[in-house]
C-alpha cells in the first residue's frame, strides 16, 4: 500500500513539472529555429572595378540597404580599384560604421588592387580578405589643388592644405583599423609613406583578416567569426549561405564610367565644338547630333559631381566669347577673354581637393585645341568673305565665253553650257571669237573681247 501510495506521487510529481520541461523545450526549439533563420540570410554580392566616384557610393549605399531588406548575412565587396575621390571614400567609410549589416571586402582577381581609396575600403571592412597575387596600400592623398573658387595655393599654404588633408585621411584610417582590429601602424603607413603589400604580407601582418582563393574559400573562413556592426556583435554563418548577386543599375553603368572629372570635362569640349561646327559649317545634322549627344552625357555626369557653379558659369562664358569672336570678329580681343573665362573656369570646375579634380595637362590641352579650332574656323570665315564668288550669276563674272553670232553690238554667246543674249563694249565680234563676261545684268552678260584676239581683229582690218 506505501508503495502504491509512494509510485502515485512520483507520477504526480512527473506531471507536475511535465509542463514547464516541454515549455523550455519548445522555446528552445523556437529559439533554435530564429537562429537558423537568420542564419539562412544571403550573402549579397557587389562587384567594383574602377574608380572610387560618387556613383560607386551610391551603388555601396543602395547595396547596404538592400542587404538590410534582404536580411543578408553578409554584403560582400568584390574590389579593384586604384583608388579616388576622398571625399567620396569618406562617406563610405561613414556608410561602413553606421551599418548593422556586416560587410565583407574582397581584393579580387588576382592581379587586383585596393590602391589609395581601396585601402580605406578594405580597412573599413568588418571582413577583409584578398585573393593570391592581389595587392593593397598607397593611401596618401593627393591634394590636385586649392579650394573651390581659390586659386591653387602655393608655398607655406600648400603645405598647410596637405598637411591637414594627410592627417584627416590619417585619422580615418586608424579608427577603421582600430575599429576592426587591423594593424593601425601599417596603416598609418599606408598613408604617410605611401606603403603597399601583397595579399600575403597583408595577412601576416594582420592588415586583413585572411587571404582566399576564391569566394566559396572566403566564405568558409569567414564562417562563425564575431564581428560589430552599428548595432552590436554579430556571428557570420555563411559557409552554408546563399549567394546572390546585385548588379549595377543600368543608370549606374552609364554613368559609373563618365562620372570622372577628366571624362567629363572632353565630353564638355566636345559637345560644344560639336554645336558650333554646326552651326558655322552644316553637315545635315551629323556633328550637331554628335555633338549634343556630348553635351547631354557631359551635364549628366556632372550632375553626380561636386559641381562649382560659378566654374560652369565661366566655362560657358568663355565658350560664349569663342563663338562671337567667330561671328563678330574682333581681331582677337573676345578670344583673349575667352581663354581667360575659359582657364579659371576649367580650374575651379570640379570642388575639392584630390583625384576628382580635372586634370591639369588636360586643361592646357582643351585650352589649346579649343584656340586652334576657333582660330582656324574664324580664319576660314575671313578667306570666305575674301574669295571671289563663284557660284549664281555672279559667278559667271571673269568667265571665258564664245561668240556664236555677230555681237554687234548685242548677239549670243556660249558659256557654262547655256546660251546667253550678250552686248559687246567694244566693237563688233564675229562668231567663234572668244570674249570674257565683264559683268551680268539679269540673264543678260556683258562682254568684250579678248587682248589678244583684239591684236587680232585689228590685222584683219588692215
Amino acid at each position: 500500500m506505501r508503495a502504491w501510495r509512494r509510485s502515485n506521487r512520483v507520477r504526480l510529481g512527473l506531471r507536475v513539472l511535465a509542463w514547464p520541461i516541454v515549455s523550455v523545450l519548445a522555446a528552445l526549439v523556437l529559439l533554435g529555429a530564429q537562429e537558423a533563420g537568420k542564419s539562412r540570410g544571403p550573402v549579397l554580392v557587389l562587384t567594383v572595378d574602377g574608380d572610387v566616384n560618387p556613383v560607386l557610393l551610391a551603388y555601396i549605399e543602395r547595396g547596404l540597404h538592400e542587404g538590410a531588406r534582404r536580411n543578408a548575412e553578409m554584403v560582400l565587396i568584390r574590389l579593384d580599384t586604384p583608388g579616388g575621390g576622398y571625399e567620396t571614400t569618406r562617406q563610405i567609410a561613414q556608410a561602413f560604421l553606421a551599418s548593422d549589416v556586416p560587410i565583407g571586402v574582397y581584393v579580387w582577381p588576382p592581379g587586383a588592387q585596393a590602391g589609395s581609396a581601396g585601402t580605406f575600403i578594405t580597412m573599413g571592412a568588418h571582413v577583409a580578405a584578398m585573393a593570391p597575387e592581389t595587392n593593397m596600400g598607397s593611401a596618401h592623398p593627393i591634394l590636385a589643388g586649392g579650394m573651390p573658387g581659390e586659386s591653387a595655393p602655393q608655398g607655406d599654404q600648400l603645405k598647410t592644405l596637405n598637411e591637414k588633408v594627410t592627417n584627416d585621411a590619417l585619422a580615418l584610417i586608424r579608427n577603421l583599423a582600430e575599429r576592426n582590429g587591423r594593424n593601425k601602424d601599417w596603416a598609418q603607413k599606408a598613408v604617410t609613406h605611401s606603403v603597399s603589400a601583397t595579399a600575403n604580407e597583408a595577412a601576416r601582418m594582420k592588415v586583413i583578416d585572411f587571404v582566399a582563393e576564391d569566394l566559396e574559400d572566403l566564405l568558409k573562413e569567414a564562417d562563425g567569426r564575431k564581428v560589430k556592426v552599428a548595432s552590436g556583435e554579430r556571428v557570420l554563418r555563411t559557409a552554408s549561405a546563399q549567394v546572390q548577386y546585385l548588379p549595377m543599375s543600368w543608370r549606374e553603368t552609364l554613368l559609373y564610367p563618365i562620372a570622372n572629372p577628366n571624362v567629363a570635362y572632353i565630353l564638355l569640349m566636345l559637345g560644344f565644338i560639336g554645336l558650333v561646327a554646326e552651326i558655322k559649317s552644316p553637315t545635315h545634322g551629323v556633328v550637331g547630333v554628335l555633338g549634343a549627344i556630348c553635351l547631354i552625357v557631359a551635364l549628366f555626369a556632372l550632375s553626380v559631381l561636386d559641381v562649382n557653379v560659378a566654374g560652369l558659369a565661366l566655362l560657358l562664358l568663355g565658350i560664349g566669347f569663342f563663338v562671337g569672336e567667330l561671328f563678330a570678329p574682333t581681331h582677337g580681343l573676345l578670344t583673349f577673354g575667352g581663354v581667360i573665362s575659359f582657364t579659371i573656369g576649367s580650374l575651379i570646375l570640379i570642388k575639392g581637393p584630390g583625384e576628382m579634380q580635372v586634370s591639369r595637362p588636360l586643361i592646357a590641352g582643351a585650352v589649346i585645341s579649343l584656340i586652334g579650332f576657333f582660330v582656324f574656323a574664324l580664319g576660314a570665315v575671313v578667306r570666305g568673305q575674301k574669295r571671289k564668288v563663284v557660284t549664281g550669276l555672279q559667278g559667271m563674272i571673269g568667265r571665258v565665253a564664245e561668240a556664236r553670232t555677230r555681237l554687234d553690238p548685242t548677239g549670243t554667246i556660249f558659256a557654262d553650257g547655256t546660251l546667253w543674249t550678250a552686248e559687246a563694249v567694244e566693237g563688233p565680234i564675229e562668231p567663234g571669237e572668244e570674249v570674257e563676261i565683264v559683268e551680268m545684268n539679269g540673264l543678260r552678260a556683258t562682254v568684250r573681247r579678248i587682248a589678244g584676239q583684239e591684236a587680232e581683229a585689228e590685222d584683219s582690218a588692215v
